[in-house]
């Protein structure tokens, strides 16, 4: 059978003007059959000539017209075959009824696509339709390289090849358009809610049609990468106080400059820049207009080397003035992140047409936690108290999560509801919650019942306060050959066991502080995100302090609760808002949902190595601290106040 051309073989210069007489795109539209599916593939050219893998699934027979279409967008190094299924119950978890077949039984047309500088080069196995393998890499396209999800690049692809399969496709629905995605789908499906009235391609070929955005669905996402890959641990919103909106900047400041550059993830990026090199190209030299959005351009931001990029995000320190780390700083901000896109998400307020998102993050999630969402959600209810979006939060998404499929069944079941009641035009203002599913682990009581607020501080109704005493001098390499280090880390771990229960090995460690609490006197439900308060002296240009908490049981055996990571940077060089040599710093941590039993006992750590999961700074310095005292938000209502004391090693 010949191929669709939405996935076709023409369009000879798709870099033409508005202006120019080109013809619009016709379409084949036959598509052969796999199962009770039909699917158009090919490898159809962008709005750039860049040439993607795509399959479009078409609706089911029998299912009304005219028909939404959702785009469903792959993770990294993944495929366009990651959401493609040929039943409903796919892997009875994250795509249990979240795949092209399930949406294709409610009559939607489905987009899924290999994201460009990717290969697909076997077709699907398993579950999966085995539609013919492709590449969105190719050698031959001067731009078919990963570009890390930028409005320039992979953004304008989505919206391009949703027009195509419009036009292709007179009984697609325009009004009615959907996207969801994981990891760095998410993060793009984010990107994409900021903008919903999809008409670049409109202004490409004149003869292809605007489409609506009109739900979002992220999973495990960003919506701040320069953060989400190298957290600073300060806080944001309007005053840079709040650690639910911590960020790498203000959403208005075009040079994401505010909070210092944070502590990179050195195992996750590794990993990604190996992947990406591996199943795909990364981008060497971008020479197209990194700043043709922006008028006038700021200069200074191009040519773009991704290499360069991952060189330099592993020396500190990062001077705002230094250009390679300007453009890391821009380009994971203002070009791939949501909550930078002011001018969009203030449009939609003042037109009325406000993009419905529920957003679903992992508190176990040590790559994208959920401050991801967290901040986002905050900043639109801001913008709009009744703006529709929402946030759900369990046990689920990158290593150290468990991934539980009855976790994912009832988020999918949620986000079903959800994308259900808001597909349909018009207004869809109202009040949205955030809910929390318990994480547990096989030594803890099953979990409660799930919780819901009307914004994340809201899962808690009191705290739990533990100051310990004691003090540590923390060297640059403080925390090194700490054996909790690699046994706790997602990526390291992941090869041989992918969970949220890791537990310790070593009581102490020397160069690590540790501080041990007395025993609970009752349980205690932690909900959210909680925080470490640490007196400190630093004697340097500039520090790293890592925290790890720990759940000890009556046994000694101690479990990892959650984590986070903090830059102490006094220049006003590295940002607009340093930090002063002698001060008490808030360290908050990613969070968790999870019951802390009676008769245990709370351990935090802190040093300023925690290796391979954060980057050992090469800056010598040393870091005088005192007297933590820990706070965590819990269910319970009240205050409840204990003492804990450093543990000799």
């Amino acid at each position: 059978m010949r191929k669709l051309a939405v996935l076709l073989a023409l369009l000879p210069a798709l870099v033409a003007t508005p202006t120019q007489a080109a013809a619009p795109p016709t379409f084949d539209t036959v598509c052969p059959v796999y199962g009770d599916l039909r699917i158009c593939s090919g490898e159809v050219p962008s709005f750039d000539g860049t040439r993607l893998d795509a399959d479009l699934t078409l609706p089911m027979a029998g299912t009304s017209a005219p028909h939404p279409l959702i785009a469903m967008l792959h993770g990294f190094g993944n495929n366009k075959h990651e959401w493609e299924s040929l039943t409903d119950t796919a892997d009875g978890a994250d795509k249990w009824h979240w795949n092209n077949h399930w949406f294709a039984v409610h009559g939607f047309y489905v987009l899924n696509y290999t994201a460009r500088g990717f290969d697909d080069p076997n077709p699907g196995s398993g579950d999966q339709p085995a539609t013919p393998g492709g590449t969105s890499a190719s050698p031959a396209d001067p731009y078919a390289a990963i570009h890390l999800k930028s409005r320039e690049f992979e953004i304008r692809d989505t919206q391009w090849l949703a027009a195509l399969a419009a036009r292709a496709f007179p009984n697609l629905d325009r009004q009615r358009v959907a996207v969801t995605g994981g990891s760095y789908g998410g993060g793009e499906s984010w990107l994409q809610a900021s903008q919903p009235v999809w008409n670049f391609p409109h202004r490409i070929f004149p003869g292809l049609p605007v489409l609506t955005l009109q739900v979002a669905v992220p999973k495990y996402p960003w919506t701040d990468l320069a953060y989400s890959l190298a957290p600073n641990g300060h806080g944001g919103g309007p005053n840079l106080t709040d650690i639910y909106q911590a960020a790498q900047g203000q959403p208005s400041n075009r040079e994401a400059d505010d909070n210092p550059f944070g502590v990179p993830k050195q195992s996750y990026e590794s990993a990604f820049f190996a992947l990406g090199s591996t199943n795909g190209r990364f981008t060497h030299l971008e020479v197209a207009p990194y700043s043709q959005e922006e008028s006038p351009p700021p200069a200074g931001d191009g040519p773009v080397s991704t290499d360069a990029w991952f060189v330099r995000g592993a020396a500190d320190p990062y001077l705002a003035a230094d250009p390679i780390v300007r453009q890391i700083r821009r380009g994971l901000t203002v070009y791939r992140g949501s909550y930078y896109q002011a001018s969009g998400w203030a449009a939609q307020r003042a037109s009325g047409h406000e993009t419905a998102v529920f957003s679903i993050s992992g508190w176990t999630d040590d790559l994208f936690p959920p401050v991801e969402s967290f901040r986002q959600f905050k900043y639109l209810k801001r913008l709009d108290p009744l703006w529709p979006v929402a946030v759900a939060t369990a046990d689920i998404g990158h290593p150290r999560a468990q991934n539980k499929s009855d976790a994912w069944q009832r988020l999918n079941d949620q986000a079903w509801q959800f994308l259900q009641a808001n597909l349909n035009p018009g207004s869809h203002r109202r009040q949205t919650v955030v809910t929390s599913q318990q994480t547990t682990c096989p030594s803890q009581p099953a979990a409660g019942s799930d919780i819901t607020a009307s914004t994340p501080e809201g899962l808690a109704n009191g705290s739990l306060n533990v100051a310990y005493t004691g003090a540590d001098a923390l060297t640059q390499a403080s925390g090194s050959g700490d054996p909790d280090s690699p046994n706790t880390d997602a990526v390291l771990t992941n090869l041989t066991h992918s969970d949220a229960c890791k537990t310790s090995l070593l009581q102490t460690f020397p160069g690590r502080f540790s501080g041990t609490s007395l025993p609970l006197q009752q349980s205690r439900r932690y909900a959210g995100l909680g925080e470490v308060d640490v007196p400190y002296t630093l004697t340097g240009l500039t520090a790293s302090l890592v925290a790890r908490l720990w759940d000890v049981g009556p046994d000694g055996s101690a479990t990892l609760v959650t984590r986070g990571a903090y830059r102490v940077d006094p220049s006003p060089l590295d940002s607009r808002n340093p930090d002063p040599l002698i001060g008490t710093l808030r360290l908050p941590f990613y969070g968790n949902d999870w019951t802390l039993q009676g008769g245990h006992s709370l351990r935090l750590d802190l040093a300023q190595v925690d290796s391979p999961t954060y980057l050992q700074d090469k800056t010598p310095s040393t870091l005088a601290i005192s007297n933590p005292v820990l706070k965590l938000p819990t269910v319970e209502t009240g205050t409840v106040s204990t003492t804990g004391s450093q543990t000799s090693t």
